[in-house]
């Protein structure tokens, strides 16, 4: 349940200020001629989709509500805050779209269902164990508040660094990070005891 991370101390804080910075830029050169959003939406599509759709649980829907996050997103581009991330911005989008989405009609499919969709290639044995385990761990997460949730969907399903997270929720980067690693270590915890209990 931990995260790894197999970089180089500080390499992570240099390849976000590049993001950052590239950004920026791609932000700049969409601002003069609009066929140049292409690079944006190329470097956000699939984490925005992937996020759209742990909120959703739909295909169809997740690639709707995408569409509809870098349309507004282009549209809406001169009131994008020079200083800012893009992609916490660009998250903030998707988030209001998703509650808008749940404000109109059910979600069609539940976190279990979407979790146990079958892989073609899969051995059906190792297919079983994985559903097992997929649907232990989607319990877990529905015993967690909505916003525990939803920091585990921006972090794992939107890939958002701690510090796009901290400016989309309004917190500091030091305070999402100390979140999210005290809900890993209850989610483990809660794991192994349900491991315990089951042997």
């Amino acid at each position: 349940m931990h995260e790894l991370s197999l970089a180089k101390p500080g390499a992570p804080v240099v390849a976000k200020v590049v993001a950052k910075e590239e950004d920026a830029s791609l932000v700049k050169a969409a601002r003069r001629d609009p066929a140049a959003f292409a690079a944006l939406y190329r470097r956000y599509v699939t984490p925005i989709y992937r996020y759209l759709y742990s909120r959703v649980g739909h295909a169809a829907d997740a690639e709707d509500l995408t569409a509809q996050v870098f349309t507004e997103a282009l549209e809406g581009l001169s009131r994008y805050r020079e200083g800012g991330s893009f992609a916490a911005w660009l998250f903030t989008i998707a988030r209001h779209k998703a509650a808008d989405h749940h404000r109109r009609q059910r979600p069609y499919v539940t976190l279990s269902e979407a979790l146990d969709r079958p892989d073609e290639d899969e051995d059906p044995l190792a297919r079983v164990v994985r559903n097992e385990a997929l649907r232990r761990l989607a319990a877990l997460v529905a015993q967690l508040d909505e916003e525990q949730q939803e920091l585990l969907r921006l972090r794992f399903a939107g890939g958002l660094t701690y510090g796009e997270m901290g400016a989309l929720t309004g917190r500091s980067e030091a305070a999402v990070k100390m979140a999210m690693h005290r809900l890993l270590r209850r989610l483990e915890a809660e794991w192994e005891e349900g491991n315990e209990q089951a042997s």
